[in-house]
């Protein structure tokens, strides 16, 4: 019964796991060719500006797992809500909490994955011109833009599972404002400290999704 639940969501978010995919693959090829460019017009002044943290290269992939997180979250929980699929789902077997959270860990590892591949082709690429110190510093950097990507996800799938209008409403709002703090231009290599409280809120985001679950399948009013 799980294994067809997640094919389910396979099928539905496949292409629109490709397309965040190339995208994101996309960026980092482009940061890349940024870095490529700075190196062949003067290495030693743009060497030097990235090992005393002033250049941010890596700017580019800001809004890839945000961008990732929507195409995920929308197309996984967007037709469940309209046809009321999800619905019949939360009554299966499996019971409630498994089913949403199965749905759930589904598009989180998925989301995950997208954004580990394109991760892992940034460190390859960037290492054939970059010191470790700075593609460590630049990930570092990054960390808070792949939490907001993974957090925005959790958001979509509470703001589509809740079914009174005015709640979604306030919970769109709540959403705009706490992944606005993860998708700040942070200083680089200056959120070390940050990330464990960003990451507390991812977790607490994920364990938030149950709530509304629970709502919908009661038809709360």
């Amino acid at each position: 019964m799980t294994l067809h639940l997640i094919y389910k969501e396979w099928i539905k978010t496949r292409w629109f796991a490709l397309v965040a995919l190339v995208a994101g693959l996309a960026a980092v090829v482009g940061i890349f060719a940024g870095v490529a460019g700075g190196i062949r017009n003067d290495a030693p002044l743009y060497l030097s500006r990235l090992l005393t943290n002033k250049e941010a290269f890596f700017a580019l992939f800001r809004f890839v797992p945000l961008f990732a997180a929507v195409l995920i979250g929308v197309s996984q929980f967007l037709p469940e809500v309209v046809d009321k699929r999800i619905k019949l789902s939360l009554h299966l077997p499996l019971g409630p909490v498994r089913v949403v959270y199965s749905m759930v860990l589904y598009g989180f590892l998925l989301l995950s994955a997208i954004l580990a591949c394109c991760l892992l082709l940034f460190v390859g690429l960037t290492a054939v011109y970059l010191p470790a110190e700075v593609i460590r510093a630049a990930l570092v950097t990054m960390m808070p833009w792949v939490l907001g990507g993974m957090t925005a996800y959790f958001w979509i799938a509470m703001i589509a599972m809740e079914p009174v209008g005015k709640f979604r409403f306030f919970y769109f709002i709540v959403a705009y404002l706490l992944i606005s703090v993860f998708m700040r231009k942070f200083a680089v290599g200056n959120v070390e400290t940050l990330l464990p409280v960003l990451a507390a809120l991812t977790g607490v985001s994920s364990v938030s999704v149950l709530f509304t679950a629970r709502r919908f399948n009661k038809g709360e009013l």
